[in-house]
């Protein structure tokens, strides 16, 4: 079983290798090797069925051989257990990179974002503060939270222009559950928006409408 293990990692590991030489580390390169560990995965299933077939020619149902077969439906099982973990975004088990197609929200790593990316962010004027069309989207750490800024105009409000916050969380198979909603000034949305930098919350694509 750890041979299987082994060979899988085999081809992700010198990708990875390649990657590293272009420069190519992020979200996106990632799930690409998880992907083809996930097929390596498979193949071992097949050759190691393969084998178990041409065990069972030499030995016939022996005692040794229903060993075997104990063995190996007990490793394969708990392989498959964490392959198929229906978990948020990358803690899913590795399978479902087989069917699913790469989104940035299924990887967030903070340690792909330099230090000095992580400074142009914080202090950089978001463009949503003074942009209708523009949105500003903050995911957690743990790929499960997210928080949604946009601006809005009400010429009849006493806050002719102010920023509405929603806070919303990922679920696994299903759309995003929008918790909270806040209506905040400018200033307050900057700062809430900085706040939320600082304390490792990473930029994101649109989770909803």
């Amino acid at each position: 079983m750890l041979l299987n293990l082994l060979v899988a990692s085999l081809v992700p590991f010198f990708i990875w290798i390649i990657q590293e030489i272009m420069g190519k580390t992020g979200p996106k390169a990632t799930y690409l090797r998880k992907r083809i560990f996930a097929y390596g995965i498979l193949l071992a299933l097949i050759f190691n069925v393969i084998g178990i077939i041409n065990i069972y020619q030499e030995v016939g149902d022996s005692p040794a051989f229903s060993r075997v077969i104990v063995r190996n439906i007990f490793y394969w099982v708990l392989l498959f257990k964490v392959g198929l973990m229906n978990k948020p975004n990358e803690y899913k088990g590795f399978f479902y990179s087989i069917w699913q197609p790469y989104k940035a929200e299924y990887i967030s790593d903070k340690n792909k974002v330099s230090k000095s990316q992580k400074k142009i962010l914080k202090n950089k004027e978001p463009e949503f503060l003074s942009d209708k069309t523009k949105e500003g989207w903050l995911i957690d750490q743990e790929n499960i939270w997210c928080k949604r800024f946009y601006l809005k105009n009400n010429p009849n409000a006493d806050l002719k222009q102010y920023v509405v916050l929603q806070n919303g969380k990922i679920l696994p198979n299903q759309d995003p559950e929008i918790t909270k909603e806040l209506e905040l000034s400018i200033k307050e949305a900057k700062s809430d928006w900085n706040y939320y930098l600082k304390d490792g919350w990473l930029p994101t694509s649109k989770k909803w409408n």
